[in-house]
């Protein structure tokens, strides 16, 4: 069966699986004071396809997704602050990309064949993606397509077919490897949080989260991609990423179609505290903006950094030293809610 063939036969699938609600539920867009804190995501994103699909109860707690039965991935990657400097890899390398090696999930390529990334996630991820873009291409052996989206959430399912929006994602970028990031709508406050399944208070929560993970992982590798999960960034209010955060790790551990890359040990303290500040480069530097939910561009840094270092291993490749000042930094995106730098941009 084809890409096309499988989505649409998993969205059919998906919708038929649950149960229906009594009534349908008139879906409206959020007003600017309504949307969840500092959700307003720059309007490039791309916006995600909305529908007045029949709300169903609840999504089915036993149905199970066949996983591969390879070696699991390594499920927590090395944190490290700052990128090493390191030789840029030949950009002279003609022929045929080489295999992947047996220790490797992802073929070592060549500039003649880059590896094909994919960016998918929230606006937390659209904030990501302009470092983990020039972290991933400065090496000039990869290249990176961002496809996040305003308001997505694996649990918005009801009213945002993502399944269906990846499609021709998938089929323009082909991609050997998935990024992608979720959280803020599916397990905080956010406007419109009732017309999602699951909503965090169900009792199976976990259960039909984990339905979605691996829908989302069946997706996402059906022609080859592996997915590099990245951790929903630690919240003022503890409780939820970290339960999220968990779900994910016992999912990697078991699944070796997807790496949890873990970016709470760069945005928490030495105690593993939530923190919207840090030390870098001999100042202090916001890592976070003021709702406590998006971040600044050293935090587009620091969690480029570990989640680049990830996917370059994997393809055999180092990253290469001087993506920081890359334009991306100067990105109007991070403008919004500025954050107090305290070394201004030239």
């Amino acid at each position: 069966m084809g890409s096309v063939s499988r989505l649409v036969a998993w969205s059919v699938g998906l919708l038929l699986a649950v149960g229906c609600g009594p009534a349908p539920v008139p879906v409206s867009e959020p007003t600017t004071s309504e949307a969840v804190a500092g959700a307003g995501a720059p309007s490039n994103e791309v916006e995600p396809t909305r529908s007045a699909t029949t709300l169903p109860v609840t999504l089915p707690s036993t149905t199970t997704i066949p996983v591969a039965t390879a070696v699991p991935s390594t499920t927590t990657i090395p944190v490290a602050t700052t990128v090493p400097s390191t030789t840029s890899p030949s950009t002279t390398t003609t022929g045929p990309a080489a295999p992947i090696e047996a220790d490797r999930l992802l073929r070592n390529p060549t500039a003649l064949e880059p590896l094909r990334v994919m960016v998918i996630g929230d606006s937390v991820t659209y904030e990501i993606q302009p470092g983990l873009t020039a972290a991933l291409q400065h090496t000039g052996l990869v290249v990176s397509a961002n496809r996040t989206q305003m308001g997505f959430g694996l649990s918005q399912w009801p009213i945002f077919h993502w399944w269906e929006v990846w499609e021709p994602f998938l089929e323009e970028v082909r991609p050997e490897a998935v990024v992608i990031q979720t959280g803020i709508w599916d397990v905080q406050p956010v406007y419109g949080g009732e017309r999602r399944l699951p909503r965090p208070e169900d009792p199976d929560w976990e259960a039909q989260y984990t339905f979605l993970v691996e829908v989302a992982l069946d997706v996402l590798t059906a022609d080859g991609a592996h997915v590099y999960w990245l951790t929903m960034l630690p919240s003022p209010v503890v409780g939820q990423p970290e339960r999220l955060n968990r779900l994910l790790a016992d999912l990697a551990g078991d699944d070796d179609r997807m790496s949890l890359v873990d970016l709470t040990p760069v945005f928490t303290d030495t105690e593993g505290r939530y923190v919207q500040h840090v030390d870098r480069h001999g100042a202090v530097w916001p890592v976070r903006k003021v709702d406590g939910v998006h971040i600044c561009r050293e935090g587009a840094e620091v969690a480029a950094e570990v989640a680049a270092a990830a996917i370059l291993a994997d393809a055999g490749l180092d990253p290469v030293a001087g993506w920081q000042e890359d334009p991306w930094r100067w990105d109007p995106l991070y403008e919004v809610d500025p954050c107090d730098d305290p070394v201004p941009l030239d």
